[in-house]
This record gives C-alpha cells, structure tokens and sequence, in this order.
C-alpha cells in the first residue's frame, strides 16, 4: 500500500490555460522528480527573472523546499498530462515573514495561471499564518511586478534593476 505522503493533495483550484486544465494544489514529496524536471524545462530567460541566476542543478533546492516546515510550495499540474507547469514558493522565517517566488512554463504564461496561482497562495499563506511575504523581482521583468500590484504590494526597496515588493497579509479572512 502506498504511502499516504506520496498520495497528491487534493486540488485547491483549477484554471484553464489555452485548453488545458491546471489544478492548483500543495506540493507533496511524491512531487519532487515532477519539480525537478519542470525547473529543468524552464528557459535561461525565465530562471534569470526567477532566481537571478541561471541555476541548472535544482535537487538540494527542491528538497528544501519540501522538507522545510516553514515552506509552502504551490504546484499547478496538466491535468491530461501530469506535468508540473507552474510552483509558488514562500519560505518562511520565525517571524512569520517568507520569501516567495513563482515561475511558470513559457507555454502556459500570459494566460493567467499566475493570477490563478497568486490567488490560491495568498489564501493558504493566510491559513499557515504567514504575516509578510517579499518578493526580489528585475525591474525589467514586467510581469512580476503587475502580479504583485494587482495583489497590493507595495515596491520598498530597490538595488540597481532589483526589486523588493512586500505585502502585509493577515490571518483573518482565510
């Protein structure tokens, strides 16, 4: 019998992108080869405006990522096909504060998933009692930037082409 922590979490939400239906759900450990083969698919543009650095070995980072008690990752996942299309990350601190970052395939981008993915990361980062998420985006890197305004961040640093956007959340409406 498999083991329950392998099983995939039931979808938190679905969102069509040109056809395809995404379910939106927690990452689980079962996820971990799906992640690491959906960063390796990604293009060096897209990991450059992602991590600001084209990073190719991503094991020991999505290991973290799914061990971490003060993680909460995000998958969007094709329904037909079982690929991972899609992960929001915030990594949390013991202030209630977290990191956060998403990065979607070049083939599902403007059509929504991320605003689809943002919306289901606020709810369960509320759940989770997260206070404060901040996110380092390129100025250059449109995109992001939009995502984070239309959710009501707020731009409180920047270095260079760099970035801080911040948004105060509260655990009262999850």
């Amino acid at each position: 019998m498999p083991s329950r922590v392998l099983e995939k979490p039931r979808p938190l939400a679905y969102h069509v992108v040109r056809g395809r239906r995404v379910a939106i759900r927690r990452a689980c450990p079962g996820d971990r080869d799906e992640m690491i083969r959906f960063y390796n698919r990604l293009s060096a543009e897209t990991l450059y405006n992602r991590f600001m650095s084209i990073i190719r070995y991503f094991d020991t980072y999505v290991d973290r990522l799914l061990s971490d008690s003060r993680t909460l990752v995000l998958v969007a996942e094709d329904v037909e096909t079982g690929e991972i299309v899609g992960v929001a990350e915030a990594v949390g601190d013991e202030k209630g504060e977290a990191e956060c970052g998403i990065a979607i395939l070049e083939s599902y981008q403007g059509a929504g998933l991320g605003t689809a993915m943002g919306q289901v990361f606020l709810r369960e980062a509320r759940k989770e009692g997260f206070k404060k998420l901040y996110a380092y985006m390129l100025a250059s890197n449109l995109a992001p930037l939009k995502l984070a305004r239309k959710f009501g961040a707020r731009i409180t640093g920047r270095h260079g082409d760099m970035l801080r956007a911040e948004l105060v959340i509260s655990g009262d409406d999850g």
